[in-house]
């Protein structure tokens, strides 16, 4: 009697506790190691990323965000990740866009690492990315990105500072955006977008 009592206790806790998965990685940074859990419970899916300097072994950063449509494979991978940093996965092939879940490179032109990680897995037209610009020795949520560009860039081109995405527009069509950043005032625009078609 006591045993199943037991065995039924501990089967309810390992179910409410939810699905967990952390993934750490150590080649994808010059300056940092990170480590990145993914829980869910109650339709609630959190990501929390702990950063680590290198150097010092001692935490640098933690970011924690939660999503609602973040889907449960997504962090399975933990080889699905990317580095323009150290050339980690660098020229790997995407899949519907799908650069990553957790991607090193300098988005804002200023060669310091940046990074940018899967928040919702997003339609047709690929899962949706938090950025985090890294400034004043912190790396901080860039609104502009996360909130407009929204997308991972299929481009990045350095001389001209333009981020570039190709996201389906309709069945026989990609919609190409640019996304500007001026270096002197250190604010994004948006450029010009026009409808290309489909391979």
């Amino acid at each position: 009697m006591y045993l199943k009592s037991f065995l039924l206790l501990f089967f309810i806790l390992i179910a409410s506790s939810g699905n967990a998965q952390t993934c750490t990685y150590k080649n994808l940074s010059k300056n940092f190691d990170f480590s990145v859990s993914y829980k869910s419970k109650n339709e609630i899916k959190t990501i929390s990323l702990i950063i680590t300097q290198k150097a010092t072994k001692k935490i640098f950063q933690e970011i924690n965000f939660d999503s609602e449509y973040l889907s449960q494979f997504e962090f399975k991978e933990c080889a699905n990740v990317r580095s323009y940093s150290t050339g980690v996965n660098k020229n790997a092939k995407d899949l519907d866009n799908d650069f990553g879940n957790l991607i090193i490179g300098d988005f804002n032109f200023d060669g310091i690492e940046d990074l940018a990680i899967k928040q919702e897995s997003g339609g047709n037209g690929g899962p949706l990315y938090n950025y985090y610009i890294q400034k004043n020795k912190k790396f901080v949520l860039d609104v502009f990105l996360t909130n407009t560009m929204k997308f991972f860039p299929s481009e990045i081109d350095k001389n001209k500072k333009i981020l570039i995405t190709y996201v389906h527009a309709n069945a026989y069509q990609f919609s190409k955006n640019l996304y500007l950043y001026d270096t002197k005032t250190k604010k994004w625009k948006e450029g010009k977008s026009t409808l290309i078609p489909q391979n």
